[in-house]
């Protein structure tokens, strides 16, 4: 991304609850782990956190701020992730001190919730991307390891196929993506369900999901939209069945790997 395309948050959200509403929903984007259950504005003594999940890398707390992130809301993280027993807890912000980077490190070698700063960006095209300034040192051990636990279901599916690519570690196994036309598509995978999504990003976002979704008629496919002041998505429900139904793993692959190369196809060939 461009520096001098970056634009602040407060020109694209009108607040920071606005900020939170939008990402809640996509909390893949942050890149710490798989949490499903989210409530926005969660009770937390006589306080509200911004953000709290849960899923199977445990209790996921967020807070987030515009602009310069500052002690304040780190000590408000703190106390919301000790209260929640939380196993993840993240700060957001545009920028962040040093000293602030410095100290979340080291609260990281010593404690068994991982702390992440991560910086979140905009550009003038209304596209929001997250940067991990600070997190726990393991997972950046764990990425460099060449015995890392990679997951069982998408193995068959990365080795061959439209979809082939690197082993998914564990931690990362929620979904796999594959760009078409400036589509992004994820063939996702959930506890008790799995669906293929596709999301769009940017100021047109919207008049982009339309365009697409001629291309897939209601009486053959079934959908449902989903959007935020800064993410749209299409969802294409395949099995109600998920990682827990292990015996069905195979028509969960299939049926995923199936759909998935139709609307992929589909995008590709279109003139959309």
């Amino acid at each position: 991304m461009n520096l001098e395309q970056l634009i602040p948050l407060s020109k694209v959200y009108s607040s920071e609850e606005e900020f939170s509403d939008d990402f809640a929903d996509n909390l893949d984007a942050l890149n710490v782990g798989m949490f499903e259950d989210v409530e926005r504005e969660a009770n937390v003594g006589s306080r509200r956190a911004d953000i709290v999940a849960v899923g199977e890398n445990g209790t996921l707390v967020v807070e987030n701020q515009f602009g310069n992130a500052d002690w304040d809301h780190w000590g408000r993280l703190e106390a919301y992730a000790r209260l929640k027993e939380a196993t993840v807890a993240v700060l957001v912000a545009e920028n962040f001190e040093e000293l602030m980077i410095t100290t979340c490190n080291l609260r990281n070698e010593d404690s068994e919730i991982d702390w992440y700063l991560i910086q979140a960006q905009v550009n003038s095209h209304e596209e929001l991307s997250f940067h991990h300034l600070a997190r726990p040192a393991r997972d950046i051990q764990v990425e460099r390891r060449s015995d890392i636990e990679h997951s069982e279901f998408w193995t068959p599916i990365r080795r061959d196929g439209l979809f082939k690519g690197k082993p998914v570690p564990v931690i990362h196994e929620r979904f796999i993506q594959k760009r078409v036309r400036s589509v992004v598509l994820s063939l996702t995978l959930n506890n008790r369900k799995c669906h293929i999504q596709m999301s769009f990003q940017g100021a047109n976002r919207v008049e982009r999901r339309n365009a697409i979704l001629e291309l897939f008629s209601k009486s053959e496919y079934e959908y449902y939209c989903s959007e935020s002041s800064q993410f749209v998505s299409v969802i294409f429900p395949v099995l109600n069945k998920g990682k827990e139904d292990r015996e069905d793993w195979d028509e969960m692959r299939e049926k995923l790997v199936a759909m998935g190369t139709d609307i992929y196809t589909k995008i590709k060939e279109s003139d959309v």
